[in-house]
């Protein structure tokens, strides 16, 4: 991929041209006005797709370089597509509220209000943690094969953890499931 053509989020709809490809992952919302992305930037391919958000304010573009994938997340919703075809590949989150590049470049991590997926750039799941928090993270970091923040908890305390990246495994964290026997 040119990286000349990488996609790019746009101020809003262009007001001529062709009509935007729509994406929504609950069918609602086909003709409101969500994050407008423009993939290509040459006359040869160039097509606008407006994605509808879900319940988060995150909104970002991750471009993968060799499959000619990008993960779009709108409003914490995600969307993968191909780049030059605008075929919907996936959709996926509805709460997603950051991401962070693993290090390689061949990951992203996702992170909900309560627990965190790994995802391949260019396609699917790799691992989906345990529920890690009651409703939320902060200081999240990532230090060689893992990553490390705090959980918090509904009496308004926070939590250390740690997952691990190669397996999502989780130490520590606020949300423990009482179980009955």
């Amino acid at each position: 991929m040119d990286y000349s053509l990488a996609p790019k989020i746009l101020p809003g709809l262009p007001g001529v041209g062709p009509h935007p490809r729509q994406f929504s992952a609950t069918g609602l919302g086909m003709h409101s006005e969500g994050l407008v992305v423009e993939f290509g930037s040459t006359e040869s391919w160039c097509w606008i797709g407006n994605f509808q958000p879900g319940m988060t304010n995150f909104s970002a573009v991750y471009a993968d370089v060799e499959s000619l994938e990008a993960n779009v997340f709108a409003g914490g919703q995600g969307y993968r597509v191909n780049v030059e075809t605008g075929e919907l590949l996936a959709e996926f989150g509805g709460d997603i509220e950051s991401v962070v590049e693993i290090p390689n470049g061949e990951a992203l991590l996702l992170c909900s209000p309560t627990d965190f997926e790994l995802h391949r750039r260019a396609g699917g799941v790799i691992w989906r943690s345990r529920r890690v928090s009651w409703d939320g993270f902060r200081n999240l970091s990532v230090h060689g094969n893992e990553l490390k923040g705090e959980a918090w908890m509904f009496d308004d305390t926070w939590h250390p953890f740690t997952v691990v990246l190669e397996s999502g495994v989780v130490e520590g964290g606020s949300y423990y499931e009482v179980r009955q026997e």
